[in-house]
């Protein structure tokens, strides 16, 4: 079941489409180098892993459906294909200038060691990442060292926390309205209710990404050095940059957002061993 008007922060996609429709698209051969260099491609892959893991990003208890989800999911987040619809979509709204800005960055010497460390944390397992990110954080607030605060510019650079708390409640709403069209939950609620529900939650949403934020960097950039993140800061920074990431992030939600709500549409044909 897809819903039949889009949620605002996913609107961003297609007002990027007229936004760049002077621009001719690029090759699919691009975009995928693209996503190579930059590792937006195992981004988009490790989203199968957080799906697999339950469905707690929807607000559930994440043994609801045990093993049944995670065959579900490991089914519908599909890497090959997940990355086939970021290529689709960013050859629609990202034009070559931005691509090869990314690529310019992301390719060189810098790029490449940011790339390489991120897509590590990316599939590490999230157990043993947040245990050794928590005790590095740790320690980089009792040390108050400089690594704090370049972080939150980073974070504050690509836009990471507002959009997380939009797309998290978009892709909430979603999700629960699917499931309620399918038959697997009796959820009471109006869509407009529900988001309002949720955006309530926003200050509390924020601080706990704010905390995971800063646990994931200290884990993810452990092995770079200050004056690298400094560098890396200065390049997220530059505004060509700031166009890429409002597109990948938009890409990545969108992407997302699709998933959970196939999930939902097929939630009716497991067995919950609780109800939603």
């Amino acid at each position: 079941m897809r819903l039949n008007r889009l949620a605002p922060f996913f609107a961003v996609l297609f007002t990027l489409v007229w936004t760049v429709s002077g621009a001719q698209a690029a090759e699919d051969g691009k975009i995928r180098e693209f996503l190579k260099v930059t590792g937006f491609d195992v981004a988009i892959a490790s989203i199968q892993l957080g799906a697999m893991a339950g469905p707690a990003l929807t607000g559930e208890d994440p043994e609801v459906f045990g093993k049944q989800w995670t065959m579900l999911a490991e089914e519908i987040f599909d890497p090959d294909e997940m990355i086939d619809d970021a290529v689709e979509m960013l050859a629609a709204v990202m034009p070559d200038p931005l691509l090869d800005h990314g690529v310019d960055f992301y390719g060189s010497d810098l790029g490449q060691r940011v790339v390489a460390v991120e897509n590590e944390s990316h599939m590490a397992d999230d157990e043993k990442k947040y245990a050794e990110g928590e005790t590095l954080a740790g320690k980089l607030i009792d040390e108050g060292s400089i690594r704090v605060d370049l972080f939150r510019a980073m974070s504050d650079a690509i836009g990471s926390t507002e959009t997380a708390i939009r797309s998290i409640v978009e892709i909430q709403v979603r999700y629960l309205m699917a499931a309620v069209a399918a038959g697997a939950s009796d959820f009471d609620i109006s869509e407009e209710d529900l988001r309002l529900m949720l955006m309530e939650q926003a200050g509390q949403m924020r601080e706990g990404i704010e905390v995971n934020t800063l646990i994931s960097n200290a884990y993810a950039y452990r092995d770079l050095t200050d004056s690298e993140l400094i560098d890396y800061l200065s390049a997220l920074q530059d505004p060509q940059m700031g166009q890429v990431y409002e597109i990948l992030n938009a890409v990545q939600y969108q992407i997302m957002a699709d998933r959970y709500e196939a999930l939902a549409s097929r939630l009716a044909d497991l067995s919950p061993e609780q109800e939603l």
